[in-house]
């Protein structure tokens, strides 16, 4: 695959960073076919398409760590984030560059073309927006989030690296956002403040679903190989992390309370 020469799990491992522009090509050529082939949904169709080209190097980084977390237990050496901080900085920087290059898409077309592109993310802001109260909201976003959460953890059980599907929706989610933030605010001149309005709560949400997804993997990959011996040290990572996620989703959801009641 074209994917697999562009860049690989060692070279993902090396240097975490170059995922920042696979996010940005993979996530531009996905919205591309999308609008080519689909009038209706292309914000969801996007996601599906990223997700079928991420998926072989995602199941293949799940399965590595896997791998190296039954080599370093062997050495008993590292913590939790030593054991699993590389395969983070890999998700981090590869929707990273998803949510740079579909904001600046977004801010640079026109208005009847983003709502043709992200018209599926547009509407699901609008509902969150309409639902959002000062008293209901921390509830609502902590209910909803967790729900999410666990969603990743399950897809990715079961599937291997099937949160990936999750994880794209929300990043385009939160680059439509911003996108449409900035453009309130006057464009260019407005992306730091919408930036600094969606981005403190919105990272620490796709954050909690990276580990999220990471945990069900681990855990899918030592049930599918077997390893008796270090299931166990599997399992409470992938319960660490999972819980680590809540965590996580709760400081999101203060945050995002906290700047709607001033808002």
């Amino acid at each position: 695959m074209v994917l697999e020469r562009l860049e690989s799990v060692r070279d993902a491992v090396r240097n975490p960073w170059h995922m920042l522009l696979v996010g940005g090509i993979i996530s531009v050529i996905s919205l591309f076919i999308a609008f080519m082939m689909s009038a209706q949904s292309v914000g969801m169709f996007t996601s599906f398409i990223v997700t079928i080209a991420m998926m072989p190097l995602m199941v293949n980084l799940i399965t590595y760590e896997e791998v190296k977390e039954e080599q370093m237990a062997r050495m008993m050496k590292g913590n939790i984030l030593q054991r699993h901080g590389d395969i983070l900085w890999i998700y981090s920087s590869f929707f990273t560059g998803m949510l740079i290059a579909l904001t600046l898409i977004f801010m640079m077309l026109p208005a009847d073309v983003t709502q043709k592109l992200f018209g599926d993310q547009i509407n699901q802001i609008n509902v969150i927006r309409g639902n959002a109260t000062v008293f209901t909201t921390f509830e609502k976003v902590i209910v909803n989030n967790i729900g999410v959460l666990l969603v990743a953890f399950i897809f990715s059980l079961l599937f291997g690296a099937g949160a990936v599907f999750i994880l794209t929706w929300n990043a385009s989610i939160l680059a439509t956002a911003i996108g449409m933030s900035a453009k309130s605010l006057g464009g260019v001149a407005g992306l730091p403040l919408a930036v600094l309005t969606y981005l403190p709560h919105g990272s620490l949400e796709i954050l909690a679903y990276f580990i999220g997804g990471i945990s069900g993997g681990l855990l899918s990959a030592a049930i599918t190989r077997r390893k008796s011996k270090w299931f166990g040290l599997i399992l409470r990572d992938s319960l660490k992390l999972l819980s680590t996620g809540v965590v996580i989703l709760f400081i999101a959801a203060i945050i995002e309370s906290v700047l709607i009641s001033v808002a």
